[in-house]
């Protein structure tokens, strides 16, 4: 499920067109896209494992979604937005 990650400037705006994550936070939504566990985020990132989950919940509640499937759906329809 590469299909985030093959797009570099991925990236979720406001209205205003202000970024709502940072690079890092937006890097951490293509992994999980792709599919990989936090364990496997955490080793491809150099982090630990508590810090993606930290990551996880500044995104969720940054974004108002809940879970990681509702966060990779929100992730698609930003993408196909731009398209």
């Amino acid at each position: 499920m590469h299909a985030l990650s093959q797009r570099k400037a991925l990236q979720f705006n406001n209205v205003e067109g202000m970024p709502l994550l940072t690079r890092r936070e937006e890097e951490v939504v293509r992994l999980v896209a792709d599919g990989m566990k936090n364990a496997e985020i955490a080793q491809s990132l150099g982090v630990a494992e508590h810090s993606i989950r930290n990551y996880l919940y500044r995104i969720f509640d940054k974004l108002g979604v809940s879970s990681r499937v509702e966060l990779i759906l929100y992730a698609f329809n930003q993408r196909d937005q731009r398209n």
